[in-house]
């Protein structure tokens, strides 16, 4: 079998075109690390002049930054990168703008760069995706060959700029879904990571982010416990960290001040904070590195307690009131100085191995990237520590629930309808459209087939097969829903059991909504919680059944308003 032959095929097609994004991304992330070394360079010298430049340079990058995307952008959204990345997985086929790629990737540059409070991971992760993008759109490729090759390239970016390919090449499957992966992404972005991670070190060298740790800890039980009480502390500080977070974009959101007000008050509110807690600027890889070796622990208690805290203010601030950039490297960050807080305070020997543990509990509850952050210490820091850092990190990532700092982040892999459903409230989104006036009264459908929780499973099936729907409510005698049942559920019970109740069955949890609900909200919920069905209850006292909205329902009134 010929060369030429192997290239022609699918796979060999599928190889070529991963090589070649892994080269071009790796290539861009040294062009945008030099940028950001530029400005960070500049920002240093007027810091050596008068540290009370540093309000300056804040507001400098915050304001240039908003005013690039502002002026360049197709999309107009702030802040972190890597939630773009996701939306357009979701909901644009892989389709991002070369106009939004290479103009939030500078914005971030000038952020982080004069001060703000980011990583580069973010413009690095957009950086690739959009570079693929482009590329694989230029190619005239399918559309869902363009969502796996941007998540490729966005895979490649982050596997550059951290110097760990594996961790990139987890990213690209995890990052999508809270709950799933993407396995169709592991070939080109494995490909990818690695070509990009190979033309990254041939220039920058292939010294590790972080300093390698060499001891090696074979766990007790009692390092056991506290790896896991270091993950719950990481899943508190997480959820913290994200709904601060979330708040200060409510906020951005809903206060009504002249928009180039915001950048210049987030620019004062962090370059002020950063004149007394220069620690918490920038990226702040020097104050990952003092936690990793010890250093930050000789500073008194209450000053790293400190510096956790305005490291989450100063991040929540930047990327919500027009700065750009990434959330891996502040969640690293923070994990990090929590790791230091808890060996202080516990006295605990190895202490290096709880503080990586802790690093990579906290970015996986925030980022629900459970096998990446696990990755990105072992290549970072070494594997020494691998069994705390996963016990600490798959416990932090249960306790922490679904909260994640990306709202485009999907529970699990959405089957059609579910997915069209997504895809017409992201354009709602977009487009700034409100429907408050649509209420989820107007679009249900009243009194649905119910199936009492009581009945046979055989009646039940009985049933279901003079209505010839997919999914029914399982009401109790007070109509009060008790859950839902689909058909398949029945279906793959033994016919033995067919003479037991039904809620002695598979019975899922419902989504419950009110009927004064606007319809948006009830679409955002069924998204959020990959539903395609939501029922309508009198109150959430009761919870008596009134109505069923199906997915499918949804979509033809939001097509009736947009038409």
């Amino acid at each position: 079998m010929s060369l030429t032959f192997i290239f022609l095929t699918q796979r060999g097609k599928q190889i070529l075109m991963s090589i070649l994004i892994g080269f071009f991304v790796g290539g861009s992330i040294l062009i945008l690390f030099k940028v950001y070394e530029t400005f960070s360079y500049l920002t240093s010298i007027l810091f050596s002049i008068n540290r009370l430049t540093v309000i300056l340079t804040v507001c400098i990058g915050l304001t240039l930054s908003y005013l690039v995307v502002s002026r360049i952008a197709v999309t107009k959204s702030y802040g972190c990168g890597t939630d773009d990345v996701i939306g357009s997985y979701h909901y644009h086929s892989g389709f991002l703008h070369l106009r939004d790629t290479l103009s939030k990737t500078f914005a971030a540059a000038l952020t982080i760069g004069f001060g703000g409070s980011a990583g580069l991971e973010g413009p690095s992760i957009m950086l690739g995706g959009g570079l693929s993008s482009y590329l694989t759109q230029k190619l005239n490729l399918k559309p869902e060959e363009i969502r796996v090759f941007m998540l490729a390239g966005a895979a490649a970016g982050l596997a550059a700029i951290f110097k760990a390919p594996l961790t990139g090449i987890l990213f690209a499957l995890e990052i999508p879904y809270k709950r799933d992966l993407v396995k169709e992404a592991f070939i080109p972005a494995s490909i990818a990571s690695i070509t990009s991670y190979l033309t990254y070190i041939f220039v920058m060298g292939s010294e590790t982010l972080f300093p390698f740790i060499p001891s090696i800890m074979i766990p007790s039980p009692l390092d056991i416990l506290y790896t896991v009480v270091v993950g719950l502390l990481a899943a508190v500080v997480s959820l913290g960290f994200v709904n601060f977070f979330k708040f200060m974009g409510r906020l951005r959101r809903t206060t009504k001040l002249n928009v180039l007000f915001y950048p210049l008050i987030g620019g004062v509110i962090v370059g002020v904070l950063g004149l007394l807690f220069p620690q918490i600027l920038g990226l702040g890889y020097q104050t990952i590195h003092d936690s990793v070796t010890g250093k930050l622990s000789s500073l008194p208690i209450i000053i790293v307690v400190l510096i956790l805290i305005l490291k989450i203010v100063a991040t929540s601030i930047t990327l919500n009131f027009g700065g750009s950039g990434g959330l891996f490297i502040p969640s690293i960050y923070v994990g990090a100085v929590l790791g230091v807080i808890y060996v202080s305070l516990l006295n605990l020997s190895q202490g290096e191995v709880y503080i990586m543990a802790s690093t990579a509990a906290l970015m996986a509850a925030s980022s629900k990237t459970l096998l990446t952050s696990v990755a990105f210490v072992a290549e970072t820091c070494g594997p020494s520590s691998i069994i705390p850092t996963l016990i600490a990190a798959c416990v932090s990532f249960f306790a922490s629930g679904w909260t994640s700092f990306y709202e485009n982040q999907l529970m699990n892999r959405p089957e059609e309808e579910e997915e069209a459903l997504g895809e017409v409230y992201h354009l709602f989104e977009e487009r700034g459209i409100k429907a408050t006036h649509i209420k989820a009264k107007d679009v249900m459908t009243p009194n649905p087939v119910t199936i009492h929780e009581g009945l046979k499973i055989k009646d039940a099936i009985r049933v279901m097969r003079e209505h010839r729907f997919r999914e029914y409510p399982i009401v109790d005698d007070n109509q009060r829903i008790v859950g839902y049942v689909e058909i398949e559920d029945l279906l793959t019970i033994p016919m033995r059991r067919w003479s037991t109740p039904v809620n002695q069955a598979i019975i899922h949890t419902p989504l419950m909504v009110l009927g004064d609900e606007d319809l948006l909200t009830v679409i955002k919920k069924m998204v959020e919680t990959g539903e395609d069905h939501a029922y309508v209850v009198e109150d959430y006292e009761s919870y008596r059944l009134i109505g069923v909205i199906a997915g499918i329902d949804a979509i033809k009134k939001i097509l009736e308003i947009i038409g």
